[in-house]
């Protein structure tokens, strides 16, 4: 009975009913993007650029491995075994080797759907057709202002994500990317993971960076952001060494399951200029200010009141409860 008195309640309030439909799509298009094989071509179009890439990515026992190849501009190659990055460019004959996600082009679902329906509405906006498959269209709407919406087209066969926007405040895409070519169930060969150029002649560099141990839901080790947008919390800390002769710069990373926001802050060194102010590249803007000597500088692909609210709100952990 309770399964009756679910959809009785669900035929009677059309909003829920849609949001529960987009739930199960977003849901089913996060386990098709982490467990099926496929390749194809997609086209990204951002701050009125158009790149082309190829993406090839098979599951071997659970394990994610994953090539892109940049089709249109640089030549890039980047691999992922699973959190195992290798950024491969020809152009400047280097190489990066991380253990950290390279930038998703395709957006991650969150996990805690619950959490981001807080802040985020969802529903269903019919059907379209993309790379000669049949979508269905799920709008994500921030229910403020402090955080893009999105758009994502997923496959009625496959439910992988065809296409996705990015969609600023004003409701237009500021920036899409979309599969013009797709194969899905494809046996994928190991040489098509493979790179095609070996790099050994290349610099290779390799991301480092310690992450020192806080407790859960305490302030960061040096600074704090005493002004967050709901839902935004801590996912990532580093502290990196960005000069040979500075002390490190702390890299805290803030995330509410869709949108992220870096904030970086690193002393000043006495012959340096401060960045100050408002930038904007696309989608990503950045706000730099200071702070005791220290440079804090956040970015992240969100309106730009975000990153200067969380800027001008960053302080040293030694001063905040002061």
């Amino acid at each position: 009975m309770k399964w009756l008195l679910a959809l009785l309640l669900l035929a009677a309030n059309p909003v829920a009913a849609t949001e529960e439909e987009a739930r199960r799509w977003l849901e089913d298009m996060s386990a098709a993007l982490r467990t099926l094989d496929y390749d194809g071509t997609f086209v990204y179009l951002h701050d009125g650029a158009l790149e082309a890439m190829r993406v090839i990515h098979r599951v071997d026992g659970g394990v994610e491995r994953e090539r892109l190849v940049s089709l249109t501009g640089s030549a890039r190659e980047v691999l992922r075994d699973n959190k195992a990055v290798t950024c491969i460019m020809p152009d400047s004959r280097s190489v990066m080797v991380g253990q950290s996600r390279p930038p998703q082009l395709f957006p991650e679902v969150p996990g805690d759907l619950d959490s981001l329906q807080q802040h985020y509405r969802l529903e269903m906006l019919g059907d379209d057709r993309v790379a000669g498959r049949m979508a269905r269209v799920v709008g994500i709407t921030p229910r403020d202002d402090y955080r893009y919406g999105y758009r994502y087209w997923i496959g009625e066969d496959s439910k992988l994500l065809l296409k996705s926007a990015l969609i600023g405040v004003d409701g237009e895409a500021i920036e899409q990317v979309m599969f013009t070519r797709l194969g899905v169930g494809q046996d994928i060969a190991e040489a098509d993971l493979e790179p095609s150029m070996s790099g050994k002649e290349y610099s290779w560099y390799r991301q480092s960076g310690s992450r020192p141990q806080t407790a859960a839901g305490t302030a960061m080790p040096g600074w704090q952001v005493q002004r967050l947008p709901g839902g935004f919390h801590l996912t990532d800390y580093q502290l990196r060494r960005m000069r040979p002769d500075s002390a490190g710069a702390e890299h805290m990373v803030f995330s509410d399951g869709l949108a992220t926001v870096s904030v970086y802050v690193e002393s000043l060194a006495a012959d340096s200029e401060p960045l100050g102010g408002l930038s904007s590249m696309g989608a990503v803007h950045a706000f730099g200010a200071t702070a005791d000597g220290y440079q804090v500088t956040v970015v992240g692909e969100v309106p730009a009141a975000t990153v200067e609210m969380m800027a001008r709100s960053t302080v040293s952990a030694a001063g905040a409860g002061q």
